[in-house]
């Protein structure tokens, strides 16, 4: 179970007034952050991860009942997105673009992830995608893959929040109904 916790995710990433994109920490290596866009669940996840690969992750969302969860936690990283966010550090030069996305839509879904590298903050944002990216350089490839098991890793999230909002004891609604008869 992730242990809870209080944290200020303006203490870990916060906007450079001199170039209006995210500054990450120095004790943090990687933040992402994803929001659904215009969905019924109105998805907020963070995910930040500092220099020891200890991970904080904020979450907020609405439920079934339209009542806004909020949770902040600590948790492990899963060994595989540790390999490629090692992987990506290790480059001597990240090849990144700012922004990669196939259109561009008002309150669409999107990821901005902030990669500390050589002393340096890189923004990168995801967009709409109609199709799967392809790398065209060995950055682009590490990133591309973080971005699908970030993805994996954040409905699993996303779930594990759910089912610990269901009573186990809750009686289904058709149950309900057979009593009433």
């Amino acid at each position: 179970m992730p242990k809870q916790m209080d944290f200020e995710v303006l203490k870990i990433r916060k906007i450079d007034s001199s170039t209006g994109n995210f500054k990450l920490h120095e004790d943090y290596i990687l933040s992402y952050d994803h929001f659904d866009g215009w969905s019924e669940r109105l998805l907020s996840l963070g995910i930040y991860v500092d220099i020891i690969f200890e991970c904080k992750v904020r979450l907020h969302f609405l439920d079934k009942n339209m009542a806004r969860i909020e949770k902040q936690f600590e948790c492990e990283i899963p060994p595989e997105i540790k390999t490629l966010i090692l992987g990506i550090i290790n480059l001597d030069q990240i090849v990144l673009k700012h922004y990669y996305a196939d259109m561009f839509l008002e309150d669409e879904t999107r990821q901005n992830y902030v990669i500390n590298h050589s002393g340096k903050s890189h923004n990168i944002t995801i967009g709409t995608l109609l199709k799967k990216l392809q790398p065209e350089n060995s950055s682009e490839e590490l990133f591309f893959n973080l971005i699908d098991l970030f993805k994996k890793w954040r409905e699993e999230f996303y779930h594990e929040c759910l089912k610990e909002l269901a009573p186990s004891d809750q009686i289904p609604i058709n149950e309900k109904r057979k009593r009433k008869r």
